[in-house]
């Protein structure tokens, strides 16, 4: 395991190279750390569910770079076009149904339900945009903790739940001060569902 700093001019580069190579890395996001690997690589995305301990029925989230990039991926109706609008980039999942036919091929491990859901996010987070955007893809991520405890806050946290691991690199990005986690939205038509609550308040969602 591999730790250096969010300074560091290295860190964007190193990491990069750790993703192309189907590795997992960890970072720290807009809310707390999450480890991320390639969406697109379905042995990456096979051990983000063994580092997380996670049940390969539970989906995990994808991080995009920005609204066009999730357009290519997913369909996008008026409901959450306003959505995304308001709360994007931000504390928030927004559940879609993937398109049919896609560029961006996001591994089928990945769990999509049987309608093709799957959430994504675009972080407030200049270090994290700067990642993608380097990366030229989509990252899977899932907070930095095995299932059942608490997301790490600071890299050391990390470092002591994935010792002697498959996470190969953890980049420092200091103690995140504890926040909420995204709230999850599945948007079907005119339907809002909120499936977890989060740093955004249900009654700002649906009342859009």
């Amino acid at each position: 395991m591999k730790i250096i700093a969010q300074n560091n001019p290295q860190s964007i580069d190193l990491a990069c190279k750790f993703l192309r190579s189907g590795k997992a890395i960890s970072f720290a996001t807009d809310t707390v750390y999450g480890i991320g690997v390639d969406a697109c690589n379905e042995k990456a995305v096979e051990l983000l569910y063994l580092l997380k301990k996670r049940d390969p029925k539970k989906p995990i989230a994808i991080f995009v770079k920005d609204i066009a990039t999730a357009k290519d991926i997913f369909d996008f109706d008026e409901t959450a076009e306003k959505i995304s609008k308001k709360f994007l980039p931000g504390s928030l999942t927004l559940v879609l149904k993937q398109k049919s036919q896609t560029k961006i091929k996001i591994a089928k491990n990945l769990n999509l339900d049987a309608e093709n859901f799957l959430g994504f996010r675009i972080v407030d987070c200049d270090f994290v945009k700067k990642l993608i955007a380097a990366f030229d893809g989509v990252l899977a991520v899932t907070s930095a903790n095995p299932s059942g405890l608490e997301p790490a806050s600071k890299a050391t946290e990390v470092e002591k739940y994935f010792v002697n691991s498959d996470l190969d690199l953890i980049i420092d990005g200091g103690n995140l001060t504890p926040k909420n986690i995204s709230t999850v939205v599945k948007v079907a038509g005119k339907k809002i569902e909120i499936l977890r609550h989060g740093a955004i308040l249900e009654s700002l969602i649906t009342n859009i």
